[in-house]
C-alpha cells in the first residue's frame, strides 16, 4: 500500500507541524496600540462581552431597539409612497349622506300617525 505510514512518521510530523505554526501564530500576534476599532472592540467586550447576563441584555434590547427602528422607517416610506391615500389622508367629508334623507324620515312619521287614526 502506497499510503501507508508509520504511526512513528506521522507523529513526527504532527511535531514538526506544530512547532512551525505556533511560531507563526506567536508571531503574527497584533501589538497592544492596534486603533480606534481594536479600542471600541475591547470596550464592548469589557462592559457586554464577559458576562452571559450582559450579553443576553445587550441582544434583546438591541433587537427592541432595532424593531422600533426598522418600524418608523416602513412607515415613513409607506407615508411618502402613498400620500393622500391612506385612511388618515382620506377627506371623509366628500363621503357624508345628504340631509334630505331627514326631511324624508319625518315624513313618514307623520304618515304613520294618520294611518293609526283612521283604523279607529
Amino acid at each position: 500500500m502506497i499510503f501507508r505510514v508509520s504511526a512513528l512518521a506521522r507523529q513526527r510530523a504532527q511535531l514538526l507541524a506544530r512547532r512551525t505554526f505556533a511560531s507563526e501564530v506567536a508571531a503574527s500576534k497584533p501589538a497592544a496600540g492596534g486603533g480606534a476599532l481594536n479600542a471600541l472592540a475591547r470596550g464592548w467586550y469589557n462592559v457586554f462581552g464577559k458576562s452571559t447576563a450582559r450579553y443576553s441584555v445587550f441582544l434583546v434590547v438591541g433587537c427592541v431597539v432595532a424593531e422600533f427602528g426598522t418600524n418608523s422607517l416602513t412607515d415613513q416610506l409607506w407615508e411618502m409612497n402613498n400620500a393622500g391615500k391612506t385612511y388618515q389622508q382620506v377627506d371623509w367629508s366628500k363621503f357624508d349622506p345628504e340631509d334630505e334623507d331627514e326631511d324624508d324620515d319625518d315624513d313618514d312619521e307623520d304618515d304613520d300617525e294618520d294611518d293609526d287614526d283612521d283604523d279607529e
